[in-house]
């Protein structure tokens, strides 16, 4: 009898741990591996701020809707709050003599003047480098390996990669 009821347990617990196994994976697989850039954008194309501007035209009308198609050029906007966390990510960003903060929420970016609190990452860059990278995607990545525009990592490693910065981080790195 001793035994039936042993196994009876042991069943349960394997069961639950089962479950318990699915529904995490499940999680981390709805959450975590698609590409949020239609929730970021509202399902709109996104509009580079810098079309139908000359370079000197873009780097004195230089604002937070740049910041935002820059940071929506890195795809920050799969960025995430960790697991059974709400610390989302927050990127402190300094173009020039100018400072911006973002902060990722639910895929969707938010923009705002000035230095961020507890921020992960601070990218730091010059107008001229932030114009030229809406200009061209590809030229994004040259500015970092150059030196021209740089990553500082202000989090902790574990935290960063939980957050999902480590794919972007390789990408401009």
């Amino acid at each position: 009898m001793l035994q039936t009821k042993r196994g009876k347990a042991i069943w349960i617990i394997v069961s639950v741990v089962c479950v318990v196994l699915v529904l995490i994976f499940g999680y981390f697989y709805f959450n975590y591996s698609r590409d949020n850039s239609e929730k970021n954008s509202g399902g709109q194309e996104l509009v580079n701020p810098v079309k139908g501007l000359s370079d000197e035209e873009a780097i004195v009308q230089f604002n937070e809707s740049f910041v935002f198609y820059l940071l929506a050029s890195i795809k920050a906007y799969n960025l995430h709050a960790p697991p059974l966390s709400s610390d989302n990510p927050k990127i402190g960003m300094i173009v020039g003599e100018d400072r911006y903060n973002a902060e990722v929420i639910d895929g969707g970016i938010r923009i705002g003047r000035g230095a961020i609190d507890g921020g992960d990452i601070i990218i730091k860059t010059t107008k001229e480098e932030g114009v030229k990278m809406l200009r061209d995607r590809n030229y994004i990545s040259k500015s970092f390996k150059d030196g021209k525009s740089e990553v500082e990592l202000v989090a902790g490693k574990i935290k960063l990669a939980a957050k999902g910065y480590i794919k972007i981080y390789e990408e401009l790195s």
